[in-house]
């Protein structure tokens, strides 16, 4: 190989030191942060859902400083990423540390009996393929938390007959056992958790979620729960749609597990993700799980 003269050389070594400092920036960040996501194999699936509220002053007296919450599709799963929101009315984006999107509106009046409809459009792309994941805090999806309870005695002994060699196989396991071992009752109203849907051997899919996110953490397997919807196709989001399912972490993706549905890491391009469940204290939403508001005599519904 004939060498280059040293000036050329120089510059060589200049750009390719140049190339190595944009890559770590891609990785680390502006501000030193770590970003989540590393980019491949990619999203190939077009996917744009719709959805909306109406909100009400059920008054006869102008309502001042109304407020909405709700949840836009979550901005970066493994199988989605959410490419562009558009909104009837103005918004303030609110982003916690689990990945979710909240979008706050505010009215300054609204008159007596009168009505405000939000719309809200997404534009996503889907992977029935997980990207790879970079979770820097892996061990909050270990810990109990309100409705997953890994440490109860009678839960750890069920994850124990349950585990196997590998992480995956054990989490097929438990996978089987609670689509096997809990009856689907239809929708309820208020959550129970995992305790109370292993000794019941019942609930909707919110228990059936939370029972395979505490038996996957008693078993040190990374596990978290998540809600949305389950579509094939462009839709219109309806509120009895609502969904949820679950996610565990292995080799270096999460990848979905719906027990409710009978579902085990496929057909993952299907499923929307409006909102990973947790704990975290920068989520304005508090309890409510889809959709939040303040303000006297102010009511709200998700149209159908």
């Amino acid at each position: 190989m004939p060498k280059l003269p040293l000036k050329k050389t120089s510059l060589y070594l200049l750009a390719v030191a140049c190339s190595c400092m944009v890559l770590l920036w891609a990785i680390i960040g502006k501000h030193g942060e770590v970003i989540h996501r590393v980019p491949e194999p990619g999203y190939s699936i077009p996917r744009q859902i719709r959805y909306s509220f109406t909100l009400q002053n059920t008054t006869n007296q102008l309502l001042r400083n109304a407020k909405f919450w709700t949840y836009a599709p979550v901005k970066q799963t493994p199988t989605q990423s959410c490419v562009s929101l558009k909104t009837s009315h103005p918004y303030e984006l609110i982003l916690d540390d689990l990945g979710n999107q909240i979008l706050y509106f505010r009215f300054e009046t609204v008159p007596p009996y009168s009505t405000k409809i939000i719309t809200i459009k997404a534009d996503l792309k889907l992977s029935n393929t997980p990207n790879r994941t970079i979770v820097p805090d892996i061990q909050r999806f270990l810990r109990a938390e309100k409705y997953v309870e890994p440490d109860e005695p009678e839960l750890l002994r069920l994850a124990e007959r349950l585990k196997a060699q590998e992480p995956v196989n054990t989490a097929e396991n438990i996978f089987r056992w609670v689509a096997d071992s809990v009856q689907y009752t239809g929708y309820l109203p208020n959550e129970r958790g995992a305790l109370y849907a292993l000794r019941k051997k019942q609930g909707d899919c919110t228990e059936f979620m939370y029972l395979f996110v505490a038996l996957c953490r008693a078993n040190g397997v990374p596990a978290r729960g998540m809600g949305g919807y389950v579509s094939t196709e462009n839709t219109v989001l309806k509120p009895s749609d609502y969904h949820n399912w679950a996610e565990f972490y292995e080799d270096g993706a999460w990848r979905i597990a719906d027990p409710q549905k009978r579902v085990f890491m496929k057909n993952q391009s299907h499923y929307i993700s409006m909102k990973v469940i947790g704990e975290s204290p920068k989520n304005s939403m508090g309890k409510f799980r889809r959709f939040r508001f303040e303000g006297d005599g102010l009511k709200v519904k998700m149209n159908r």
